[in-house]
């Protein structure tokens, strides 16, 4: 399949979207999903994995145009792309609204919905499970703290969910490619099909990265010469296992409260949890790739009290660090 191939399919009106462009379907039709009624008196739907209506942990769909989505969550992560026209969604009750290639991540578990589309709005839903962040993947992308931060506390149970990221991946050269050779391949599977998939998603991910945070840095520079928040967030990536609050306001050149509250605001996380998530990461990475014994691994990571790592490592994976390897080494 090429590119044209691939925009001949996704042009089209479908079967299902001419009904609901001639008769609108009502959410009552979603009502056997399991719902909650939150405090605005607003039904609030589940689609778990079984959704999905696959066993693979990847599905990529067009969105079907002129269809009435209620208000729901995910148990799976929800990247959605703008191939053209545009997009207006309401998070957590945020209207958000989307140009041609742009890119939004919706966390699990936040409430979401779509707004009523046209036939030049094409939207490309890519939904992945928590599973596939629990292998390699998250590996490979462990030195990349902004975005496996947020695929971290994604996959957690533990985590409040009522994150999203959007880029604005319009200028990006290789995005649009990148999209349209995964689904190129997940539209038509061959040989290693599979693999080439996986490959796609780490070339997607790590380009977005490029993407936040030359946006970042172009948002939320401060006067001239200061650091960016993407700069201080590097600076802590590199140096999680020695720096300190003080020696990286003196870094930077800010006082520790300025730094601290700019630290909190910007991520809406604490120094301190910060560098805990760093080396907690550090140590789930070990876990699953080494044979270490996880007393040393505590220790590398700075707690020499291997009870108080055990129940850091917990709180922050839901799982013991036994579990977490049991679970995921050799996937």
């Amino acid at each position: 399949m090429d590119f044209n191939e691939l925009d001949n399919i996704l042009r089209p009106l479908t079967e299902h979207e001419k009904t609901y462009r001639d008769t609108p379907i009502a959410s009552n039709m979603y009502d056997k999903l399991p719902n909650i009624t939150d405090n605005k008196g607003r039904k609030i739907y589940t689609f778990d994995d079984s959704t999905l209506v696959t066993t693979a942990n990847i599905k990529i769909s067009k969105h079907s145009r002129y269809s009435i989505v209620p208000m729901h969550t995910h148990t799976f992560l929800e990247l959605s792309y703008v191939y053209c026209g545009k997009l207006e969604e309401i998070v957590n009750d945020k209207k958000v609204i989307l140009s041609k290639d742009q890119i939004i991540i919706v966390d699990t578990g936040v409430p979401h919905f779509i707004l009523p589309t046209s036939e030049e709005d094409i939207i490309i839903n890519i939904l992945i499970r928590k599973e596939y962040f629990s292998t390699s993947f998250l590996s490979r992308l462990s030195t990349k703290g902004i975005i496996s931060e947020f695929l971290v506390n994604a996959i957690s149970d533990k985590k409040n969910h009522d994150n999203y990221l959007i880029f604005n991946s319009e200028t990006s050269r290789r995005i649009p490619n990148i999209i349209r050779e995964l689904m190129c391949e997940y539209f038509d599977k061959s040989l290693c099909s599979e693999e080439i998939i996986d490959c796609y998603m780490i070339l997607l991910f790590s380009e977005l990265l490029r993407v936040f945070q030359y946006d970042s840095n172009k948002s939320q520079s401060y006067s001239s010469g200061r650091a960016t928040i993407i700069d201080i967030l590097q600076y802590l990536e590199d140096n999680f296992m020695t720096c300190t609050l003080a020696s990286t306001a003196t870094h930077f050149n800010f006082h520790p409260n300025y730094l601290s509250a700019l630290i909190k605001k910007t991520t809406n996380k604490s120094f301190k949890e910060l560098i805990q998530a760093h080396k907690l990461t550090k140590a789930s990475i070990s876990l699953i790739n080494t044979d270490v014994p996880i007393y040393e691994i505590s220790n590398e990571i700075g707690y020499d009290n291997l009870s108080f790592f055990y129940k850091k490592f917990k709180n922050y994976f839901g799982i013991t660090p036994n579990e977490y390897r049991d679970k995921y080494k050799n996937i």
